[in-house]
């Protein structure tokens, strides 16, 4: 096993494990991280060799961010909407922001790819700053982290320390989602989820 198909394992596993720990309490949380693992899943197998993945890897990598990242910000920013606590309601939510984003990335606005995390983020940053979210501003700022590894990464494969930017970016991205689904922000019937 490669360190590329160990970054995606890692956010992969994370992602399932946040996604099935609040299946039934928090859809939108455990929808935009079953997404995101999705892509890690076909990043998985992307990078341990099988080249049927790579059309998968990049379809999904690009509908977790047009999707699974405004389903994200939904689901921390705004706990007690019903986008954020029902799962039908999640669920055509991911749908329709993926509809769109993939609609305009296929005209060529690329860009779009890259604005949607981040102003997702922002949101996030927002709310948990707000609320003095301590998991919350820490899950933010690692997901940041893995945005700037991300866009460093585009340019060219840079290695930063032990890790190259993709590495970095699976391995803040994971961190981070394990901080946001801790938040403070995000509550049923007013208690702190465990």
């Amino acid at each position: 096993m490669n360190a590329d198909t160990l970054s995606d394992l890692v956010l992969a596993v994370m992602c399932a494990a946040i996604a099935g720990r609040n299946w039934r309490m928090r859809p939108a949380l455990a929808q935009a991280c079953a997404l995101l693992g999705l892509a890690a899943g076909f990043g998985v197998l992307r990078f341990a060799g099988l080249e049927q993945a790579i059309g998968p890897h990049r379809f999904f990598s690009l509908f977790a961010a047009c999707a699974g990242f405004p389903l994200l910000a939904a689901a921390i920013a705004w706990p007690d909407d019903p986008v954020a606590r029902r799962a039908p309601a999640a669920t055509r939510t991911m749908l329709l922001t993926g509809a769109i984003g993939l609609t305009i990335s296929s005209t060529g606005f690329i860009w779009w790819r890259q604005i949607v995390p981040v102003l997702s983020i922002l949101a996030i940053l927002r709310a948990t700053m707000l609320d003095r979210s301590t998991n919350g501003i820490f899950g933010a700022l690692l997901m940041t982290g893995s945005l700037v590894m991300a866009a460093i990464g585009q340019a060219s494969p840079v290695v930063l320390g032990p890790l190259t930017t993709m590495q970095w970016m699976h391995y803040l991205m994971a961190s981070g989602l394990w901080f946001m689904s801790r938040s403070e922000l995000l509550r049923v019937d007013g208690a702190p989820q465990t």
